[in-house]
């Protein structure tokens, strides 16, 4: 596994232990984050283009609002040249905006994370997931069922 390989695997699987230090140290400064959702209105308020350290910590802020990530579990990570791609299993719970502990519900979903790196430090972030399972696990989309959930890989 390359530098930027490890850094990515490394960055991920200790944010899924709730462990931010390795990704607020592995941020450039000038840092551009591309948010999985395109907008700040409707079920993902986490949506847009995060510019700078500050702002894009602030969006993992953000994010541990309603997200709490349990574990990413690396698929698979290549990389060519700055650019280094990973494709991680997502596991956590999601609660509500104004939910309690009761209203936790256990997500599982892929994550793919593309980034560019320079020097050990990240420069650009993008990141996308698969919205329709995340939707029906959190119960905003109704009619569907996800393939695999947390409860029924176990």
């Amino acid at each position: 596994m390359n530098p930027g390989e490890l850094l990515m695997k490394t960055v991920v699987e200790a944010w899924g232990q709730a462990d931010l230090e390795p990704v607020r140290a592995a941020l450039d400064e000038n840092v551009v984050w591309k948010s999985a959702s395109t907008c700040k209105d409707g079920v993902f308020r986490f949506g847009g283009v995060y510019r700078g350290k500050s702002n894009v910590l602030a969006l993992l802020a953000l994010l541990s609002a309603n997200y709490f990530f349990q574990r990413y579990t690396m698929k698979e990570i290549i990389s060519r040249g700055e650019i280094v791609w990973g494709l991680f299993d997502t596991d956590g719970a999601y609660i509500p905006t104004g939910g309690s502990d009761e209203d936790r519900k256990p997500i599982h979903f892929e994550t793919a994370f593309r980034w560019r790196i320079r020097d050990g430090k990240i420069l650009e972030a993008q990141s996308f997931f698969d919205t329709a399972a995340l939707l029906v696990q959190q119960g905003n989309f109704r009619g569907a069922q996800p393939l695999a959930t947390a409860q029924s890989r176990a």
